[in-house]
């Protein structure tokens, strides 16, 4: 009965304000330093959704690494105010490793804030059109939760990405494509992006595996791999392929890992 209500609840206006109510209740719980980092200096991996950022979190106790941690809160406030918000965020979470698509919005913010510059970061390398593809796929899985709020959408894909990926399968192929090359300009601007960071490490999306032992000592904790998880889409019904784009991408990666 109580699955019941909340699957109708989600369908319906009060989603919208349910979600803002919560939000508002668990951010004010924050830890309220945001000065100083009082425990763990997190290792952030932020790369975009659909980047293998969950079989990474995944793969070590949930109190050591999180994947997506208080999501919508955390979209909600950052987007709001990533000064006032990201350091209180890090305090109240004290993990060693967290892995988050949403954080690729924040490069700039990361880079120049006086706490989060000196931070080390993971950037997990994946060819344009193969995330365009997944990434695509995966939210009309997402939509099919009906929400009467689709605040993934909302809060990332629209305001900083600039598409509808709720919609996206009810554009014409000329609007695919644009919406695509919306996407791919945002994608190669976040990877250009990193390169202002201090501490960067990149990995091959196919490397992901063989990249743990690295992790592990970075974090100091001992990863489960049999215990991860991939996040993959179950249905395809878009492919994207831009073979220019994939390789203007592959030249980029290797102009930052010869300047890594």
């Amino acid at each position: 009965m109580i699955k019941k209500i909340k699957k109708f609840i989600i369908s319906t206006p009060l989603h919208k304000t349910i979600l803002k109510i919560k939000a508002a209740r668990i951010s004010n719980s924050w830890v309220r330093e945001n000065n100083k980092i009082l425990g763990h200096k997190t290792i952030y991996c932020i790369s975009p959704y659909k980047t293998g950022t969950t079989y990474l979190a995944s793969s070590f106790d949930d109190s050591i690494s999180q994947h997506e941690s208080l999501h919508y809160t955390s979209m909600k406030k950052l987007n709001e105010d990533f000064e006032r918000y990201f350091i209180r965020r890090l305090n109240t979470l004290n993990l060693k490793l967290e892995c988050s698509g949403f954080l690729s919005s924040y490069v700039d913010d990361l880079a120049q804030n006086k706490i989060s510059k000196d931070l080390t970061y993971i950037c997990v390398l994946r060819k344009p059109s193969a995330w365009v593809t997944s990434a695509v796929n995966h939210h009309q899985i997402v939509k099919g939760a009906n929400q009467h709020y689709f605040w993934g959408n909302e809060l990332y894909w629209k305001e900083h990405v600039g598409v509808d990926l709720g919609n996206f399968l009810l554009l014409n192929d000329d609007e695919k494509l644009a919406a695509a090359k919306k996407m791919t300009e945002f994608y190669m601007s976040f990877t250009k992006k990193t390169k202002q960071l201090k501490n960067v490490k990149y990995v091959w999306i196919k490397d992901l595996q063989e990249f743990l032992p690295k992790l592990e000592k970075m974090i100091d904790e001992e990863a489960k791999p049999e215990k991860s998880e991939k996040n993959k889409a179950s249905l395809k019904k878009y492919t994207y392929k831009n073979d220019e784009i994939d390789l203007a991408y592959e030249k980029l990666v290797d102009e930052l890992l010869t300047n890594n």
